[in-house]
């Protein structure tokens, strides 16, 4: 499971135009869960992901004004730093908006109440955004890769 998966993390990752921050760049989402003591052996990711993806659709994709129908979301056991890949579709042109309404959804409904380490590091590029983030709680962690793209 802990193998690199790079690719799939950041499809539209460029280096030239990398915006996270340097303190950010270091960060090895596997190496921190494995750190917080979160292996395959010893924690249930299954259950984690299977909880997560109903989260997320009923936040972000099921009758929402910001994100279509045609988003998805899709587990991906094999890749420790994005154990789930949230495909998110526009309804309109306004991506600044999209990440906005995602944030405000991350805050509001999906994030652990008491984290003990969360990262979210977002890539804006000009028709898709990318954010990339790690959650951890006492007795419960999750790594995620949300691709919003312009869908209007």
């Amino acid at each position: 499971m802990l193998d690199s998966c790079a690719a799939q993390v950041k499809p539209v990752a460029n280096s030239a135009n990398d915006t996270r921050s340097p303190a950010l760049k270091k960060h090895n989402f596997a190496s921190l869960l494995l750190e917080h003591g979160f292996t395959p052996k010893t924690y249930d990711f299954d259950s984690t992901m299977l909880g997560f993806q109903h989260d997320i659709f009923n936040a972000l994709i099921h009758n929402d004004p910001v994100f279509s129908e045609q988003s998805f979301i899709r587990e991906q056991p094999d890749c420790p730093d994005a154990l789930l890949r949230c495909e998110l579709v526009t309804q309109s042109d306004d991506l600044p908006a999209a990440v906005q309404h995602f944030y405000a959804r991350w805050f509001e409904e999906l994030r652990y109440s008491n984290s003990v380490l969360e990262l979210l590091n977002l890539e804006m590029h000009e028709d898709t955004a990318s954010i990339h983030v790690l959650t951890i709680s006492k007795a419960n962690a999750m790594t995620f890769v949300f691709n919003i793209q312009r869908g209007a």
